[in-house]
Protein backbone atom coordinates (compact mmCIF):
# COMPACT_ATOMS: atom_id res chain seq x y z
CA UNK A 1 0.00 0.00 0.00
CA UNK A 2 1.24 3.48 -0.86
CA UNK A 3 0.08 6.47 1.19
CA UNK A 4 0.47 9.94 -0.30
CA UNK A 5 -0.40 12.63 2.21
CA UNK A 6 0.87 13.83 5.56
CA UNK A 7 3.92 11.77 6.46
CA UNK A 8 3.15 12.22 10.16
CA UNK A 9 -0.43 10.99 10.02
CA UNK A 10 -0.97 7.97 12.28
CA UNK A 11 -4.11 6.95 10.40
CA UNK A 12 -5.13 7.66 6.83
CA UNK A 13 -7.38 10.69 6.75
CA UNK A 14 -6.02 12.36 9.90
CA UNK A 15 -3.87 15.52 10.20
CA UNK A 16 -3.25 16.26 6.51
CA UNK A 17 -5.23 19.36 5.57
CA UNK A 18 -6.90 18.11 2.40
CA UNK A 19 -6.76 14.59 0.97
CA UNK A 20 -4.78 11.43 1.58
CA UNK A 21 -4.25 9.20 -1.45
CA UNK A 22 -4.07 5.46 -0.77
CA UNK A 23 -2.82 3.19 -3.53
CA UNK A 24 -3.64 -0.42 -2.73
CA UNK A 25 -2.83 -3.57 -4.66
CA UNK A 26 -5.19 -5.91 -6.45
CA UNK A 27 -7.58 -8.14 -4.53
CA UNK A 28 -10.89 -9.94 -4.66
CA UNK A 29 -14.20 -8.14 -4.93
CA UNK A 30 -15.16 -9.18 -1.41
CA UNK A 31 -11.81 -8.14 0.03
CA UNK A 32 -11.79 -4.75 -1.66
CA UNK A 33 -15.34 -3.92 -0.61
CA UNK A 34 -14.46 -4.90 2.96
CA UNK A 35 -11.49 -2.53 2.76
CA UNK A 36 -13.76 0.28 1.56
CA UNK A 37 -16.14 -0.38 4.45
CA UNK A 38 -13.21 -0.25 6.88
CA UNK A 39 -12.03 3.09 5.49
CA UNK A 40 -15.50 4.59 5.55
CA UNK A 41 -15.61 3.88 9.30
CA UNK A 42 -12.60 6.21 9.74
CA UNK A 43 -14.51 9.19 8.40
CA UNK A 44 -15.19 11.59 11.24
CA UNK A 45 -15.80 15.34 11.46
CA UNK A 46 -12.52 17.21 11.24
CA UNK A 47 -10.66 14.46 9.41
CA UNK A 48 -9.49 14.88 5.86
CA UNK A 49 -10.75 12.97 2.86
CA UNK A 50 -9.38 9.63 1.71
CA UNK A 51 -9.04 8.90 -2.01
CA UNK A 52 -8.26 5.25 -2.70
CA UNK A 53 -7.01 3.59 -5.90
CA UNK A 54 -7.14 -0.19 -6.23
CA UNK A 55 -7.89 -3.07 -8.55
CA UNK A 56 -10.33 -5.94 -8.30
CA UNK A 57 -8.54 -8.81 -10.01
CA UNK A 58 -11.70 -10.81 -10.63
CA UNK A 59 -15.34 -10.92 -9.70
CA UNK A 60 -18.14 -8.38 -9.76
CA UNK A 61 -19.68 -5.76 -7.52
CA UNK A 62 -23.30 -4.64 -7.38
CA UNK A 63 -25.00 -1.57 -5.92
CA UNK A 64 -26.68 -1.99 -2.57
CA UNK A 65 -30.19 -1.72 -4.06
CA UNK A 66 -29.41 -3.86 -7.11
CA UNK A 67 -31.77 -6.81 -7.73
CA UNK A 68 -30.78 -8.09 -11.15
CA UNK A 69 -29.25 -11.39 -12.27
CA UNK A 70 -25.56 -11.75 -13.13
CA UNK A 71 -25.26 -12.93 -16.77
CA UNK A 72 -24.17 -16.57 -17.11
CA UNK A 73 -21.47 -15.57 -19.60
CA UNK A 74 -19.67 -13.67 -16.84
CA UNK A 75 -18.85 -17.10 -15.40
CA UNK A 76 -18.93 -15.95 -11.77
CA UNK A 77 -19.84 -18.13 -8.78
CA UNK A 78 -21.91 -16.34 -6.11
CA UNK A 79 -18.97 -16.04 -3.71
CA UNK A 80 -17.12 -13.73 -6.13
CA UNK A 81 -19.88 -11.09 -6.17
CA UNK A 82 -19.67 -8.32 -3.58
CA UNK A 83 -22.10 -5.63 -2.48
CA UNK A 84 -21.01 -2.00 -2.74
CA UNK A 85 -21.94 0.62 -0.13
CA UNK A 86 -23.20 2.83 -2.92
CA UNK A 87 -25.81 2.39 -5.64
CA UNK A 88 -25.58 1.72 -9.34
CA UNK A 89 -25.62 -1.43 -11.41
CA UNK A 90 -23.47 -4.54 -11.69
CA UNK A 91 -19.81 -4.12 -12.67
CA UNK A 92 -17.60 -6.93 -14.00
CA UNK A 93 -14.06 -6.22 -12.80
CA UNK A 94 -10.63 -7.31 -13.94
CA UNK A 95 -9.68 -4.69 -16.53
CA UNK A 96 -10.61 -1.55 -14.61
CA UNK A 97 -9.11 0.87 -12.11
CA UNK A 98 -11.32 1.44 -9.08
CA UNK A 99 -11.53 4.74 -7.23
CA UNK A 100 -13.18 5.30 -3.86
CA UNK A 101 -13.51 8.58 -2.03
CA UNK A 102 -14.44 9.01 1.65
CA UNK A 103 -14.91 12.29 3.50
CA UNK A 104 -17.02 13.86 6.25
CA UNK A 105 -20.26 15.44 5.19
CA UNK A 106 -19.53 18.59 7.19
CA UNK A 107 -16.55 19.26 4.90
CA UNK A 108 -19.10 20.35 2.30
CA UNK A 109 -20.93 23.59 3.01
CA UNK A 110 -24.75 23.31 3.06
CA UNK A 111 -25.13 25.44 -0.07
CA UNK A 112 -22.86 23.03 -1.93
CA UNK A 113 -24.85 19.87 -1.18
CA UNK A 114 -26.41 19.35 -4.56
CA UNK A 115 -25.29 15.73 -4.75
CA UNK A 116 -26.12 15.01 -8.41
CA UNK A 117 -24.09 18.03 -9.50
CA UNK A 118 -21.43 17.06 -6.98
CA UNK A 119 -21.12 13.79 -8.92
CA UNK A 120 -20.63 15.75 -12.14
CA UNK A 121 -17.97 17.96 -10.57
CA UNK A 122 -16.02 14.97 -9.30
CA UNK A 123 -16.13 13.33 -12.73
CA UNK A 124 -15.07 16.63 -14.30
CA UNK A 125 -11.93 16.48 -12.15
CA UNK A 126 -11.30 12.89 -13.27
CA UNK A 127 -11.87 14.00 -16.89
CA UNK A 128 -9.06 16.52 -16.36
CA UNK A 129 -6.84 13.65 -15.25
CA UNK A 130 -7.69 11.63 -18.34
CA UNK A 131 -7.02 14.58 -20.63
CA UNK A 132 -3.70 15.17 -18.86
CA UNK A 133 -2.89 11.48 -19.47
CA UNK A 134 -3.81 11.73 -23.16
CA UNK A 135 -7.37 10.40 -23.12
CA UNK A 136 -10.05 12.76 -24.34
CA UNK A 137 -13.53 12.17 -22.91
CA UNK A 138 -16.94 13.80 -22.90
CA UNK A 139 -19.50 13.90 -20.12
CA UNK A 140 -22.88 12.27 -20.58
CA UNK A 141 -25.52 15.00 -20.56
CA UNK A 142 -28.70 12.97 -20.95
CA UNK A 143 -31.03 12.41 -18.03
CA UNK A 144 -31.87 8.69 -18.20
CA UNK A 145 -34.10 6.28 -16.34
CA UNK A 146 -31.30 5.63 -13.84
CA UNK A 147 -31.01 9.29 -12.82
CA UNK A 148 -31.21 9.71 -9.04
CA UNK A 149 -34.14 12.05 -9.43
CA UNK A 150 -36.22 9.08 -10.59
CA UNK A 151 -37.57 6.21 -8.50
CA UNK A 152 -34.51 4.26 -7.33
CA UNK A 153 -36.58 1.10 -6.92
CA UNK A 154 -37.65 1.04 -10.56
CA UNK A 155 -36.93 -2.10 -12.53
CA UNK A 156 -34.68 -0.21 -14.95
CA UNK A 157 -32.33 1.05 -12.26
CA UNK A 158 -32.45 -1.88 -9.81
CA UNK A 159 -31.29 -4.46 -12.36
CA UNK A 160 -28.98 -2.41 -14.55
CA UNK A 161 -25.41 -3.11 -15.68
CA UNK A 162 -23.09 -0.18 -15.14
CA UNK A 163 -21.07 -0.23 -18.36
CA UNK A 164 -24.01 -1.10 -20.62
CA UNK A 165 -25.77 2.19 -19.96
CA UNK A 166 -24.81 5.67 -18.88
CA UNK A 167 -26.33 8.36 -16.70
CA UNK A 168 -25.73 12.07 -16.63
CA UNK A 169 -22.22 12.83 -15.37
CA UNK A 170 -20.59 9.60 -16.59
CA UNK A 171 -17.52 9.92 -18.82
CA UNK A 172 -17.64 8.69 -22.40
CA UNK A 173 -15.01 8.05 -25.06
CA UNK A 174 -16.18 7.67 -28.66
CA UNK A 175 -19.66 6.79 -27.45
CA UNK A 176 -18.41 4.17 -24.98
CA UNK A 177 -18.73 4.65 -21.24
CA UNK A 178 -15.33 4.65 -19.54
CA UNK A 179 -16.09 6.00 -16.05
CA UNK A 180 -19.15 5.40 -13.93
CA UNK A 181 -19.75 5.62 -10.22
CA UNK A 182 -22.22 6.20 -7.43
CA UNK A 183 -22.54 8.13 -4.19
CA UNK A 184 -23.77 7.09 -0.76
CA UNK A 185 -24.73 10.20 1.18
CA UNK A 186 -24.97 9.49 4.89
CA UNK A 187 -25.66 11.70 7.88
CA UNK A 188 -21.97 11.90 8.77
CA UNK A 189 -20.02 10.72 5.73
CA UNK A 190 -20.06 10.68 1.95
CA UNK A 191 -18.73 7.72 -0.03
CA UNK A 192 -18.05 7.61 -3.77
CA UNK A 193 -17.15 4.38 -5.59
CA UNK A 194 -16.23 4.45 -9.26
CA UNK A 195 -14.79 2.25 -11.99
CA UNK A 196 -12.55 3.47 -14.83
CA UNK A 197 -12.25 1.24 -17.91
CA UNK A 198 -10.24 2.53 -20.87
CA UNK A 199 -10.42 -0.08 -23.67
CA UNK A 200 -7.03 -1.63 -24.30
CA UNK A 201 -5.29 0.22 -21.46
CA UNK A 202 -3.57 -1.46 -18.52
CA UNK A 203 -5.20 -0.33 -15.26
CA UNK A 204 -1.83 -0.50 -13.50
CA UNK A 205 -0.52 2.10 -15.96
CA UNK A 206 -3.58 4.26 -15.30
CA UNK A 207 -2.97 3.98 -11.56
CA UNK A 208 0.63 5.16 -11.94
CA UNK A 209 -0.45 8.07 -14.12
CA UNK A 210 -3.12 9.02 -11.60
CA UNK A 211 -0.54 9.13 -8.79
CA UNK A 212 1.65 11.43 -10.87
CA UNK A 213 -1.28 13.72 -11.74
CA UNK A 214 -2.50 13.81 -8.14
CA UNK A 215 0.92 14.77 -6.76
CA UNK A 216 1.38 17.53 -9.32
CA UNK A 217 -1.99 19.20 -9.85
CA UNK A 218 -4.70 16.66 -9.09
CA UNK A 219 -5.26 17.32 -5.40
CA UNK A 220 -5.86 21.01 -6.06
CA UNK A 221 -8.17 20.12 -8.96
CA UNK A 222 -10.25 17.85 -6.73
CA UNK A 223 -10.43 20.59 -4.10
CA UNK A 224 -11.70 23.11 -6.63
CA UNK A 225 -14.27 20.66 -7.97
CA UNK A 226 -15.70 19.48 -4.66
CA UNK A 227 -15.16 22.35 -2.26
CA UNK A 228 -16.84 25.05 -4.33
CA UNK A 229 -18.87 27.31 -2.05
CA UNK A 230 -21.79 27.46 -4.44
CA UNK A 231 -23.23 24.60 -6.47
CA UNK A 232 -26.53 25.32 -8.12
CA UNK A 233 -28.76 23.42 -10.53
CA UNK A 234 -27.95 20.32 -12.53
CA UNK A 235 -28.64 16.61 -12.27
CA UNK A 236 -26.12 13.83 -12.16
CA UNK A 237 -25.27 10.21 -11.55
CA UNK A 238 -26.71 7.67 -9.11
CA UNK A 239 -26.53 8.16 -5.36
CA UNK A 240 -28.06 6.50 -2.27
CA UNK A 241 -29.27 8.82 0.48
CA UNK A 242 -29.37 7.32 3.98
Amino acid sequence: MTVIGDAHAKEPGIVSDRWVLLVDGAGTALGQMARDKELSSLVKPGRTGILRLYRISSGATVGRTWSGVIPPDWGLPPETIALRQTGGGAVLHGQDLCLSLFFPRNAISPESRNWPLFYERLHAAFADFLLWAGYSTTMESRCTSTSPSDNSSSKASSGSFCFRESVRGDLMQNGVKVLGGALAVGRGAIVYQGSLQIPGENPEVLSGLFEEWYCSIGRDRIDKALMAKEIAGGRGGPFCPD
